[in-house]
């Protein structure tokens, strides 16, 4: 009697702390479920880039999707308050520059939210940057985009093809000389 009692409570815990998905969270799960990943944690090179669609600094809707067969494209997932962030990005900036009339785009996810909006639009315009920020949504304690791509710290770069294939990825600091290698690379320059 007291086993099944004990059963019974354990199972009822269990039961109230099962979130259901939705259908786009059960559609998301799916997705990933083949994931790989390489040494970094970042997706593997090689793999089909995951599919997002975010917001912009001036809430416009930004899709991965729309650059695929037209641009390559330098996703760099950073944070407002990384140091090593703040000094890659003018770099970043520079290389797209050289490149966006050639069939290369930069989109930054900013991890913090848009509650920095106004430090994140001062700290663009102050700089002139010319690279689009889109704000990642936070579920909770999760990052949708951040968190699929496996990022698990800033700055991290993942360089996709315009076929939507992953070519490339880092985390941390890179010298600016190895990016541009691998964007020439992406754009069938190099």
């Amino acid at each position: 009697m007291k086993r099944s009692l004990i059963s019974l409570v354990i199972a009822a815990v269990l039961a109230a702390t099962v979130v259901p998905l939705t259908p786009a969270a059960a559609a998301e799960a799916t997705a990933l479920k083949g994931k790989r990943v390489d040494s970094n944690g970042l997706l593997a090179v090689g793999s089909e880039a995951l599919p997002f669609t975010l917001k912009d600094l001036d809430g416009n809707t930004v899709s991965l999707e729309q650059f695929r067969g037209r641009k390559a494209v330098l996703l760099t997932f950073w944070s407002f308050f990384c140091g090593p962030c703040r000094e890659e990005i003018p770099l970043l900036d520079q290389i797209l520059k050289k490149y966006q009339d050639q069939g290369f785009e930069m989109l930054a996810i900013n991890l913090d939210g848009p509650k920095l909006a106004k430090a994140v639009r001062r700290y663009m315009d102050s700089n002139g940057f010319s690279f689009r920020v889109l704000w990642e949504e936070i579920e909770g304690v999760s990052y949708k985009t951040a968190d699929a791509y496996g990022v698990a710290g800033t700055p991290s770069l993942v360089l996709v093809d315009k076929e939507g294939k992953v070519l490339w990825t880092h985390v941390g600091r890179e010298e600016p000389e190895k990016i541009e290698a691998v964007i020439r690379k992406a754009l069938g320059k190099g």
